[in-house]
C-alpha cells in the first residue's frame, strides 16, 4: 500500500502551520554537540569563511563516531528556543484538587497535598498547573459557589494557596484556575437575598412569574420551553419569592443575571482578588451560557421531548452578549493591570471559533475534539477531526490546547480502551499545547465499584439508587494513586472522600518500569519541549485509511522531522512512504507504543517498508531532504 492509495486528497495534504512563524533569535553558545553541529553547517554555507572548514570537518567526524543516541531521555537535533509566550510550549496538568493529595488526614485533597507533589509534576515535564474550581462551594465536588472571593474551606487557607503558588513558581510552574461565571450556588447570600423581591439583590438572577395555566392550580407554568443541560425544565420554582428562577445546570446552581451591571462589577472584583493571590490565568467556565434572550422566547424544538438534545438552544446559548461581556470584564481588568502576561482560556466551540473578533480576549482555547470521537474510531475519522480543528485554529492567533479528559466525563482509558494511549501520544505531537488530566499519565480509569452509599455527586444521589450510576461523575474523580500503601498514598484518613480505584497501577510502579506509559509520556514531552519542529512546524498526512493514521511534522529551519504512524486496526500492516519526497530513506524509531507499554528503540527502518502491529503507534524521526 502506498500513500497514493490513501483516501487523502491533494488539498487535504497541504501542510498547516499554527500561528505566525516567530523570528529567529540570535544564537547563543551551547555545550551540546548538536547545536555546534548546526552552527557549523551554517558556516559551511558562508563560502568566504575558509578557516572554519577544518572545524567543520572535525565536527562531522565526531558526528559519525558519536551518532545520535536515543535512550531513556531521547535527544533530537533542534534549533535554538523560540521567542514564545510561556503558554505556547507548555505541558498543562489539570488537577482535580479534591482527589490529588490529602495533607491533613481528613480524606479530602488540599493545597498542601498538591504542594508536596510539585516535584513530581516537574519530573513529568509539567509547566502549568491547572486547578479545578477552588472557590468556596456548598458541596464537596460541586460548582455551587457560595462566595466568589473565598477559598474552599476543605482545601486550606488563603495563605496555603499563596504558598502553593509561590512554591510552584520557584520550580518554574505557572498556576491557572477555573473561574465559574455563569451561576452561583443556591446557598449563596446573593440568592438568599434575591428570593426577597424587595432586596437590593432582587435582580442578581433571572426571575419570571411564569405564565397562566398552573400546575394543579397551585402555581403558574414555567415561562417557556427552555431545557436544562441535564434535561427537564430549566426553570425552578421558588416558594419564597413565588416565582421561577433560571438554572441551566442543576437546581442548586441559579444563573446570574449579566444584564445587571452589578453582576459584571462583582466579577471584576473577583478577578482582581484572584490575581492578587498570584494566579497566572483563568479558564472561563460556561461562557456560552451567560446571556439568554431577554424576552424569554421559546426555543425551536425538534420534538416535544424534555431531553436537552431536542431543543435548538438559539435563545439560551452562545449569544453575542456573552462574549462581549467577557471581553469587557477581562480586557479591562487583566491586561491594563498586568501587561498582558496572564492567560485566558476557554473551551473552543462552533460559535466562538466562527467569530474572530472574540479572539482579542483569549490567548488559548481548549479543544476536546479527540474525545468526541467514537470509542471505535478509524484513521479517516481521526484525521478529519484533527484537520477540522487545526484549520479553525489557523484562522486566528489563538493557541490550541489538546485535552482528552476532565472531571465531567469518562476517563479516556475507560472510553477508548486499547486506543487511549495512542490518542495521548498523538496529541503530544500535534501543533499546540498538551493538557493532561490527573491520572492519565498512569492510565487511571473510571472506578466502577462506587456504591450508592459512597456516592458524593449531589445530582447522582438525587437520582436515587436505581439511576445514580447513569449520571454520577464520581467514577472520573477518584483519588490519585501514588503507591501501594493504604488508599494508594492519597490520604492517611480511615476513609477517603471517594473510594480508590483498586484496578489500576500506581505512580511508583509506573516510574519503576522504563517501558511504562508514564515514562513514555515523560520522554515524549521532553522531546516536544526541545524541538522547534513540534512547537511551530507544519503538519501533513502522508497516509490515512480506515486502519492507518499517520502524520509528519517538519519545519523549514530544522533538518529533523517526525513521522507518527498508528495502526488503529486489528491486522498487521506493511506499507511504503516512498511518495513522501521530503523524508529521508532511513527512519529512526524513537518509540513503539502499545496499550501494555512501550519500547525505546534506536533502530533504523527503510521508509519503503514500514510495519506496524495492531493498535501499535510508532514515533519515527527522519532527516528532512
Amino acid at each position: 500500500m502506498s500513500p497514493s492509495s490513501s483516501d487523502s486528497s491533494d488539498d487535504d495534504r497541504r501542510p498547516v502551520r499554527i500561528g505566525p512563524a516567530p523570528p529567529i533569535q540570535k544564537k547563543t553558545k551551547s555545550s551540546t554537540f548538536k547545536k555546534r553541529k548546526h552552527e557549523c553547517s551554517r558556516l559551511m554555507r558562508n563560502k568566504w569563511i575558509i578557516g572554519g572548514m577544518s572545524v567543520l570537518i572535525l565536527l562531522i567526524i565526531l558526528a559519525i563516531v558519536l551518532g545520535v543516541t536515543l535512550g531513556k531521555k531521547t535527544q533530537v537535533v533542534y534549533e535554538e528556543p523560540l521567542n514564545l509566550k510561556w503558554w505556547q510550549n507548555s505541558t498543562i496538568y489539570r488537577c482535580y484538587v479534591t482527589s490529588y493529595g490529602d495533607s491533613d488526614g481528613d480524606g479530602i485533597g488540599d493545597f498542601k497535598g498538591i504542594q508536596e507533589r510539585l516535584s513530581y509534576l516537574k519530573e513529568l515535564g509539567v509547566d502549568v498547573l491547572w486547578l479545578s474550581p477552588i472557590q468556596n462551594t456548598n458541596t464537596v465536588s460541586g460548582t455551587d459557589v457560595i462566595d466568589i472571593k473565598a477559598i474552599k474551606i476543605e482545601y486550606g487557607s488563603q495563605q496555603d494557596f499563596r504558598d502553593l503558588v509561590t512554591a510552584a513558581k520557584e520550580l518554574g510552574i505557572k498556576v491557572i484556575m477555573d473561574i465559574i461565571l455563569n451561576h452561583s450556588g443556591s446557598a449563596h447570600k446573593w440568592f438568599k437575598q434575591s428570593q426577597l423581591s424587595t432586596s437590593p439583590y432582587k435582580d442578581y438572577y433571572i426571575w419570571s412569574k411564569g405564565k397562566v395555566g398552573g400546575i394543579n392550580d397551585t402555581r403558574p407554568l414555567p415561562p417557556n420551553n427552555w431545557i436544562s443541560l441535564y434535561n427537564g425544565s430549566a426553570w425552578q420554582w421558588s416558594d419564597s419569592r413565588q416565582e421561577y428562577y433560571l438554572r441551566q445546570f442543576w437546581k442548586n446552581e441559579p444563573d446570574l443575571n449579566y444584564r445587571n451591571p452589578q453582576i459584571i462589577q462583582e466579577m471584576k472584583t473577583a478577578v482582581n482578588f484572584w490575581l492578587g493571590l498570584g494566579v497566572d490565568g483563568f479558564y472561563l467556565r460556561d461562557v456560552a451560557f451567560l446571556y439568554e434572550d431577554v424576552q424569554l422566547t421559546d426555543e425551536s424544538q425538534y420534538s416535544t421531548s424534555s431531553d436537552y438534545a431536542f431543543n435548538s438552544h438559539n435563545m439560551t446559548r452562545d449569544l453575542a452578549e456573552s462574549y462581549q461581556t467577557v471581553n469587557d470584564i477581562f480586557i479591562g481588568t487583566i491586561q491594563p493591570r498586568l501587561g498582558g502576561d496572564r492567560v485566558l482560556l476557554m473551551e473552543a466551540n462552533d460559535r466562538v471559533m466562527s467569530e474572530e473578533k472574540w479572539f482579542q480576549t483569549y490567548q488559548m482555547m481548549t479543544t476536546n475534539a479527540l474525545y468526541k470521537l467514537n470509542s471505535t474510531f478509524d484513521g479517516l475519522q481521526l484525521k478529519a477531526i484533527i484537520q477540522q480543528s487545526l484549520e479553525a485554529f489557523n484562522k486566528t492567533n489563538v493557541w490550541p490546547i489538546w485535552s482528552l479528559g476532565d472531571e465531567t466525563q469518562s476517563r479516556i482509558s475507560s472510553k477508548f480502551n486499547q486506543l487511549a494511549v495512542g490518542l495521548q501520544v498523538t496529541q503530544i505531537f500535534l501543533p499546540g499545547s498538551l493538557s493532561i488530566y490527573y491520572g492519565e499519565e498512569i492510565q487511571l480509569s473510571n472506578n466502577p465499584s462506587i456504591k450508592y452509599e459512597e456516592t458524593v455527586d449531589s445530582a447522582a444521589k438525587e437520582a436515587g439508587q436505581s439511576n445514580f450510576t447513569l449520571i454520577s461523575r464520581d467514577p472520573f474523580r477518584t483519588p490519585m494513586k501514588w503507591n501501594s500503601s493504604r488508599h494508594a498514598g492519597f490520604t492517611s484518613a480511615t476513609t477517603p472522600w471517594l473510594p480508590v480505584n483498586n484496578i489500576d497501577s500506581t505512580v511508583d510502579s509506573q516510574k519503576s518500569k522504563t517501558n511504562s506509559i508514564w515514562c513514555t509520556i515523560r520522554d515524549l514531552v521532553d522531546i516536544k519541549k526541545s524541538s522547534i519542529t513540534l512547537v511551530n512546524g507544519t503538519i501533513d498526512y502522508p497516509m490515512v485509511d480506515t486502519d492507518i493514521f499517520s502524520f509528519t511534522r517538519v519545519h523549514p529551519r530544522n533538518n529533523t522531522g517526525f513521522l507518527i504512524v498508528w495502526n488503529v486496526g486489528n491486522q498487521r500492516k506493511t506499507f511504503s512512504f516512498n511518495d513522501v519526497p521530503y523524508m529521508s530513506n532511513d527512519l529512526t524509531v524513537i518509540r513503539k507504543v502499545r496499550t501494555e507499554g512501550s519500547r525505546t528503540e534506536s533502530v533504523s527502518v527503510k521508509k519503503s517498508e514500514v510495519t506496524v502491529e495492531p493498535k501499535e503507534l510508532i514515533v519515527f524521526s527522519f532527516w528532512k531532504q
